[in-house]
């Protein structure tokens, strides 16, 4: 493997801590070798690349992506042409357009094979590393229960390609859906355990899975060292997650003062998803929204905000995830953009580079910039921390490099 010299880069390097000017990185073996200021000491290597005038920061994550749901795994959005090929093709795709935006690790919040993150590990797909959570778990006529009310069918799952829902009730189904998912691959696990905007039955406020049921899941997870995700909108819906041993909380639009404070006492996470309220309203028919989608978006549209901002203030440990649906999702840094409203944008990138590492179990490899991490690292054109709006453009980010690989370089 080359080894890689960037120098003279201004380095944000994920912990929160102000810009460093001047800077070089030595990367080694897939590593990061060294990191100094003091061109005195600077070292021979393979590759040296001049990022004056750049951002040099870790690879982005994003903690809450849906590379599969579309076309034949996306009922509400469904055509007549839709096919396995055509929908192979098309998550190619999405997976190929989140590294060369800058993402270098991406947790699957469900609906995505995990063949795919292998078939990115073992280099057949360039892509950010994927951590799959296979298909969703949900209970009958819960928010990945995407059916008709006359419709019977179970959800379609094709082992390999496409990762249907899968619906079950009572612990003892849960924790057989849980195993399963594991054995498939699945990084973690995924219940979900609210009401949500786009299933068409279920009401918003409504809670899903009893405490039992995701413990059962919690229980397996725990069992091969891994955690559970749960979608949960309103505080009801996470203080059963939490009383469940719950990891990860997804969303949490809905969140009141004790609930949020309950959320750090328990040392969980949560990822809210604010960028996409604002897609699903602008474009409804194409992501087939029913009038009592779009009631149930307004709800969440008008707390989220209020919501992310309490998370904060309390202390909350806040990923950042995008959420984004459908075919050729792009500009996945819109979502840094409207969380920097609320938050800043400093506490933006950290949320999609530290924090997020955290989430992942990861942080010993990923998500800052310091000697001994994984080499995951990008150059950014222009300075996020008065513009946040450069992260948007995949051609803003110049460079990326992923565990020492060069993997993109538009310099």
């Amino acid at each position: 493997m080359a080894t890689i010299l960037l120098e003279n880069a201004t380095l944000i390097d994920g912990t929160g801590a102000d810009p460093k000017r001047g800077v070089s990185v030595l990367v080694e073996d897939g590593r990061i070798q060294s990191i100094f200021t003091d061109k005195s000491k600077r070292p021979k290597a393979d590759k040296v690349i001049d990022l004056s005038g750049m951002t040099l920061m870790p690879g982005l994550t994003d903690a809450h992506v849906h590379l599969g749901a579309l076309g034949v795994n996306s009922p509400r959005t469904q055509s007549p042409e839709d096919n396995l090929t055509s929908y192979v093709l098309d998550v190619v795709e999405n997976i190929e357009t989140a590294l060369q935006e800058g993402f270098t690790t991406v947790r699957d919040a469900g609906g995505l094979d995990p063949a795919f993150a292998f078939a990115v590990e073992s280099g057949h797909i360039k892509g950010p590393r994927i951590l799959p959570s296979g298909s969703f778990i949900s209970q009958t006529g819960g928010h990945a229960d995407f059916r008709d009310r006359f419709d019977d069918r179970p959800p379609r799952v094709v082992p390999g390609i496409l990762a249907g829902p899968v619906l079950c009730d009572g612990p003892d189904a849960v924790r057989a859906a849980a195993r399963e998912q594991l054995r498939k691959g699945a990084s973690q696990v995924k219940l979900m355990g609210s009401g949500g905007v786009v299933s068409p039955n279920d009401p918003l406020e409504g809670t899903q899975f009893t405490v039992d049921e995701m413990l059962a899941a919690v229980h397996e997870a725990r069992a091969v060292g891994t955690y559970v995700m749960a979608h949960c909108h309103t505080s009801p819906a996470v203080n059963n997650a939490l009383d469940a041993g719950i990891r990860s909380i997804e969303h949490g639009s809905i969140l009141d003062e004790a609930t949020a404070k309950r959320i750090v006492k328990e040392k969980a996470f949560m990822v809210p998803t604010i960028h996409i309220i604002e897609m699903l309203g602008a474009n409804s028919t194409a992501h087939g929204l029913s009038h009592y989608s779009l009631h149930k978006l307004d709800k969440v549209r008008s707390q989220l905000p209020l919501s992310v901002a309490l998370a904060a203030k309390t202390g909350v440990s806040l990923g950042s995830g995008s959420d984004f649906l459908g075919k050729k999702q792009s500009k996945r840094g819109l979502e840094l953009v409207s969380k920097a409203t609320v938050l800043g944008e400093m506490a933006a990138i950290v949320s999609a580079t530290g924090t997020n590492a955290h989430l992942f179990n990861m942080e010993d490899r990923i998500g800052v910039v310091k000697e001994g991490r994984d080499a995951d690292l990008i150059a950014v054109a222009g300075d996020p921390l008065s513009n946040i709006g450069v992260l948007v453009d995949a051609a803003n980010v110049k460079l990326v490099v992923k565990s020492g690989t060069i993997v993109k370089n538009t310099l």
